[in-house]
This record gives C-alpha cells, structure tokens and sequence, in this order.
C-alpha cells in the first residue's frame, strides 16, 4: 500500500500541473510513475482507479502541448510544444528525443525487472535461469582479483594461438606459425564473431566476403589512445608497448575500412560454386580452407558460395600481404578481446544488463511478452487491428480507387486480406530446448559468457524490435512486445479515442507500406499512381523547417504511407463510435482536457510526431534527406485531410488546409 500512496500522489500532482507547468526533474520522474502506474492498474478495476489513470493520461498530453497555439496555424506546435522542455535533446547523448524512446526506455526497465527476479527453480523455465544465472555471475565478477581476470583473458587467446603483444620480455614470436585465416575461422566456429571475413549461412545459402562496415573514424588518435587504455587496464601491456601497438591496430582498422562498401548481406553478392577454383588466393590458403574450416567438413559438392562485396576480398588480399604478421594478429586477437572485457569501474548493473541484452535479445522479449501479453490485452489489440484491415479494405472498394484497374485492384486486396498481424514475441521457439544443454558456473562470469557465446555461435543473432514493420515476404505486420507495455498506446482505462489515434494509425501505416510495390500494377494503374506521387513530391517540397524548404525528393513512400495511415485509422474510429450508444460517447474523452473525440483522436495521433533533436544532428539528417522530418509528416498528412480541419473548424485560408490536397485514395467522411 505504501507504493501505492506514492505513486497516487504522484500522479495527483501530475494530473492537478497545468499545460506547460514542468515538475522539477520531470523526465525522471515520468518513469517512476509511468511503472507505478502500470503495478497499480493491472491490480485494480474499480471506477475510482479508472478516473485516476485517465487523469494521469490527460495529464501527461497536456504537459506536451501548447493550447495557446492556434491548432489550425501549427498543430505539431499545438500537439508538441513543450516537448523539448520536458525530453530536451543534448549535444551528446541524446541527440534526439522522441516517442520511440520513451516506450524503449521504459520497456528497458522492465526487462531489468524481470532478470533481476530471484531464481526459482520450481517455476522459472530452464531458458529463464540460464539468463538470470548469467545476469548473476556477471554482478559478482567484479569481485574477482585483477590478476585472476587477466588470465582468463589470456586463456581466450591461447584457445588460438599467441597474441605478440602479450609476449614474454626476450620471447620471440613465431610469426612463421601464424595462420591469420584459420585464427578468424576458428574464432567464428567457436565464439560467432566476424573478424576480417564474415561468414554468414541461412538455409542452402552461405555467404563469406566483407563483414559489418567500419566507418573511418577523423579522430584516429582517439580511438588509438582508447585502445592502449584497453591494453594496459585489461591486459596489464606496459604503456609505451601499449601505445606502438595501439597506434598500429588503429591504422590496419581504418585501411580495413577504407576498402568497405555500404552492402547489406545478399546484396549484389557473387555466386560462386563450391567446386570452383577460388578467386582469392592469401598466401596461406583461400575461401574454401575459411568457410570449411568454420563448417567443420568438406564443402559439399552441390553447395554454393555467395562472396559478399568481391572488391572487398579483393582488397584484403593485398592488403594482409602487406601488413607484417604481428600487426595483423594483434589486430585480429584484440577484436576477440574485445567482447569478454569487463569494466570494473562504472555501473555494474548497467554493464550487466546490456550484456544480458546482447545474448539473449529474443528471450528477453518473449518474457516480456509472456508478462504483459495476457488474452485481453491480445484481442484488444487483434480488434484493433480487424478494424484497420476493415477499414482499408472499404478505402480499396470506394470510388475513389477507381483509377485502379479492377485487376490491380483485385490483387491490392487479396495482399491487404492475407496480410496478418504478429506480436514479436517469439513464441514459436522452443526456449527449453535451445537452454537445456548448457551449464554455467556461479560466480564464473567469463566462462559462463565463454560458453553462451560458443551455444550461439553459429545462428542467427537475433534483434530487438522496437518499432512496427512490415515484412513483405511473410506478409506480415510486425509489432513489437514493447508496444504491450499498458498505458502507452493503450489501456483499458483510456478513450478508443487514444488507440486509434496512435496504435491504429501505426498499424494503418504499415498496411500502407504492403500497398506500394508499384512495378507490379498493370501500365496505366502505375501511371496515374505517378502522378499522385508527384503531388505529394511537389507538396512536401513546399513545405518549410525552421525557415528552410524540404527538397524535393523521389523518396515519397513514408509521405504517403503517412496519409493513407491517418485516413484509414480515422475512418476505423469513426466506425467504432457509429457502435456505441449515445449515452457511452462521455468515455471518449479526458477529464481536464477539453476536447471531443475526434480531437481528442487527432492530439493522440499529432503527439507520436513529438521530437526534439539537437542542431547538428538535426542538420545531418537534413543532409542525409533519408525521410521527412517529424513536424513536416505531421503537418503535411493533416493537411491532406479535409475531416481534421472539419474537426477543427479550420477556416479556408488556415495554414492547416492546403488549398491542394494530394492523396492516393479519398475515405468518406460521412
């Protein structure tokens, strides 16, 4: 009860703060309540709880806002205004601030909660102990002696070899044993990691050529002067060893990087037989002997080879020539090292934690969802979803589709009907069978993260999904668990309203997305869809941020992904209030916060567009012209839509009503 009391007078102080009136340390104190909000909901149901979630709610959109604002002038003004007063982006960490980050900070914190659960061997899956028995040892390995850890390290070393940088005062090393191509080829066959060559197989497919890009670095003497700290702090190396070989390490990675292409995997990737006589020759074998030394067998006769970026192996043959052979193992053994330092400085917890996340991404998320992914939450989401889908499909079938010839249109709705909807939550895993076999040691944190390391080693790393996707090969739209976290997007206690206007219009635009694949429509259904991207181009590149004109750009899918979005979550809303008895319509607002529905459903939707970012990272993106700003999505999907400046009562001549609206289809509004 105790929590309970904070937590209530935090949020009565919250609720009871006027738009634009900050708590001091708010951002802080946003996520303690946020989490005692969560704990206090999912434990009570009565009307007085209700009306107190809902006033934390409004509280909490009211704090973004800026009512003075005109919201047919500006609406991400209106909607977001006081954003960065609350979620201030930094000169360095962070850069930018947004919607996004809030739901993954919180989602963080209740990941942390679940690992640091005790164990309980009765109740916990096999899988579920492991990680937490990781998370354990990896708390307590601080207090294990200096000397001690410096010889686990070097134990990970001679697992391969000698690493010239740790050699004996008067010991020569053998530079004539060194084989650099089976060290990294053993390195990936026992731990997964990827140093100077990638390997990479997935079903009858093995790749092997460029592994993840570095990026040349203008600071070298930085990044030399962190890697001698490293040497002398993990490894003990005297300093002025330290820094020569620091500075060595450091010019072999940036001509490594220097010879790299931006290509993701499977990209214009060469396909070569495995017979084949190898095209890369290094002066101790070639990419036969690598790949079939991480395979552990003879490459099979039928099995093909995909070199990923060939100038890259190109390169690299000169390039190992070149460089003398201590260099290059010093290089290759400190990127081993790399993954088993352990900072004994610092937050424990949060070096733990992240490691935590870094080996188990996808068992970390599958608890999450297994907590929070209860029946009622799933089928109000699944409704959700079945409204959207109905939604878009009337969009597809009205008369302003037409344009579309009726083939196009045809296969347009049998995509968008065989379209599902996936919580990543990885339930179709089999935890206890991937965790059974492996054993840990209390205490023993390098060798317990030795021996997940060699559990993984080969498959496939799994990511943690933090926003909603489309996959156009299983016709999937995937949410992530984090959006099961209550009262973000949705909780029981909130208007439809609040559903719609955000976790509707997330999913609406990733129906969008299943849409756009243009270069399959018959010829005159892709010309009349160019001349509706054209509008939009020429829109969007009338549109200004802080005084400057957006480019022009070719890139409009997210533009009109936007638009169709808000149209198709609109129409859904609009569907589900047609439903509701007259005397329910009160439950479709916010206490403290005065606005209808409708409006209500457009502040929901305006407030996921809430970002700040700092002014050289703001210029950046505007460089890199990758997608349109949040303000400029925001304002120019509204002014797209006639119904929003119905709501409002926008007048003709509002910047909020562009006098040409561009769209792909037209939802009724009546």
């Amino acid at each position: 009860m105790e929590n309970f009391g904070v937590a209530l007078a935090l949020l009565l102080l919250l609720a009871g703060s006027g738009a634009g009136h900050l708590l001091p340390g708010q951002p802080s104190i946003d996520l303690r309540i946020q989490a005692q909000e969560q704990l206090i909901s999912q434990s009570n149901d009565s009307a007085y709880l209700q009306r107190l979630m809902r006033l934390a709610k409004s509280a909490e959109m009211r704090s973004y806002m800026q009512p003075d604002v005109e919201a047919c002038g500006n609406f991400y003004d209106y909607s977001c205004g006081n954003w960065p007063q609350i979620n201030p982006a930094n000169d360095a960490q962070p850069r930018e601030t947004n919607f996004e980050q809030l739901l993954v900070k919180a989602y963080r914190h209740k990941q942390q909660r679940l690992m640091e659960q005790p164990a309980n061997e009765e109740t916990d899956d096999v899988a579920v102990l492991r990680l937490k028995q990781f998370y354990a040892s990896c708390l307590m390995f601080r207090q294990t002696p200096e000397d001690l850890y410096r010889r686990h390290l070097q134990e990970i070393v001679a697992e391969f070899g000698r690493m010239p940088v740790l050699s004996l005062t008067g010991q020569e090393w053998p530079a004539d044993e060194f084989d650099w191509l089976s060290t990294v080829a053993r390195i990936k066959k026992k731990y997964g990691f990827d140093i100077v060559l990638l390997f990479q197989s997935s079903a009858d497919h093995i790749y092997v050529g460029q592994p993840k890009q570095i990026l040349p670095v203008a600071n070298r003497q930085a990044v030399a002067d962190a890697t001698a700290h490293q040497l002398q702090h993990h490894l003990g190396v005297d300093p002025e060893l330290a820094n020569t070989m620091a500075r060595e390490i450091t010019d072999l990675e940036q001509r490594i990087a220097s010879i790299m292409l931006d290509r993701r995997v499977g990209v214009l990737s060469r396909l070569r037989t495995g017979n084949e006589s190898d095209t890369y020759h290094f002066k101790i074998g070639n990419l036969t002997h690598y790949v079939e030394t991480v395979l552990d067998r003879k490459l099979q006769f039928n099995e093909t080879l995909y070199e990923h970026v060939p100038s890259y192996l190109s390169a690299l043959v000169d390039l190992v020539t070149e460089t003398p052979p201590e260099v290059l193992a010093n290089y290759i053994f400190n990127e081993l090292l790399q993954h088993f330092y352990y900072e004994r400085s610092g937050s424990v917890v949060k070096q733990c934690v992240s490691r935590v996340r870094d080996l188990f991404p996808d068992l970390l998320d599958n608890m999450v969802f297994n907590q929070y992914g209860d029946e009622a939450t799933l089928s109000d989401i699944e409704d959700v979803w079945q409204h959207i889908q109905q939604s878009f499909r009337g969009v597809l079938q009205n008369s302003s589709a037409d344009w579309l010839a009726l083939e196009t249109r045809e296969q347009l709705l049998e995509q968008l009907n065989t379209t599902s909807l996936v919580i990543n939550g990885y339930t179709d895993i089999n935890f206890t069978e991937r965790y059974e076999g492996l054993q840990l040691k209390p205490r023993d944190y390098l060798h317990n993260l030795r021996s997940i390391l060699s559990h993984q080693s080969l498959s496939v790393k799994a990511k943690t999904q933090t926003s909603a996707a489309y996959d156009p090969v299983g016709k999937r739209v995937l949410l992530p668990v984090a959006l099961l976290q209550p009262n973000f997007l949705w909780s029981r206690f909130y208007p439809r309203a609040v559903r719609y206007g955000s976790l509707g219009t997330l999913l609406a635009r990733q129906l969008a997305h299943s849409l756009e694949d243009a270069s399959k429509w018959d010829a005159k259904s892709f010309a009349e869809y160019a001349k509706r991207k054209a509008c939009f181009k020429r829109q969007y590149g009338r549109l200004r941020l802080n005084g400057q004109y957006l480019p022009e750009s070719d890139l409009q899918a997210e533009n009109i992904a936007d638009n169709l979005a808000i149209q198709v979550a609109y129409h859904a809303y609009r569907s589900y209030l047609g439903t509701l008895d007259p005397s329910f319509l009160g439950s479709e607002s916010l206490p403290q916060l005065n606005l209808s529905s409708r409006r209500l459903f457009f502040l929901s939707f305006g407030q996921l567009w809430c970002n700040d970012a700092n002014e050289q990272f703001r210029d950046k993106q505007s460089l890199l012209q990758l997608r349109t700003p949040n303000a400029l999505r925001l304002l120019g999907a509204l002014s797209n839509f006639r119904a929003f400046g119905r709501d409002f009562n926008c007048g003709r001549g509002s910047l909020m009503t562009l006098p040409e609206k561009c769209q792909l289809f037209a939802v009724s509004l009546d």
